[in-house]
This record gives structure tokens, sequence and C-alpha cells, in this order.
């Protein structure tokens, strides 16, 4: 390696540096797969409590409200429609 030009030093820097990266990071995958086994054995996860039920259906909207709504779009936006007015 006697008397190397300045790109060939450089471009065998950069192999150094691209190779020590690229082992370094398979280090962090492997690593990282052996910690989470780890944790997955020895604090295996808690057990979620059952959902409750479902909540009842929403109440029906009274007809004389589901009216006003209707007339209060048409005047706002006449070519909108409303197709379904639920209580929430």
């Amino acid at each position: 390696m006697e008397g190397l030009q300045p790109m060939e030093t450089a471009l065998l820097l950069m192999i150094v540096g691209m190779g020590t990266v690229f082992i370094i990071l398979i280090l962090i995958i492997y690593l990282s797969k052996l910690m989470i086994m780890a944790v997955n054995k020895f604090a295996p996860e808690e057990e979620v409590a059952p959902k409750r039920a479902a909540a009842p259906a929403p109440a029906a909207v009274p007809a004389n409200i589901e009216a006003a709504i209707k007339a209060a779009v048409a005047q706002v936006a006449p070519k909108a429609m409303v197709t379904k007015i639920t209580k929430g």
C-alpha cells in the first residue's frame, strides 16, 4: 500500500467505513431480536380484560327534529341530501 493515490485512499476509506456500518447494523438487528425474545419469554404480555357488551343502538331522532335538520340542510346546501340521522 505504498504510495496510494488520494483517490485510492478515499475509496479504501469509504469501503472500510461502509463495511463497518453494515456490520454494526447487522449486530443491532440480531441483538434487538434477541432482546425481544428474552423480554417475551421472561415478561409475557398481560392478559387483556374482556370487553364489555356493545353499546345499545342510538335512539331514533324525533320526526319534527329530523324535518328541521333536513330543512336547514336544504336551505344551506340545496344539492345536499340527508340520508341518515342518528343520536350519538
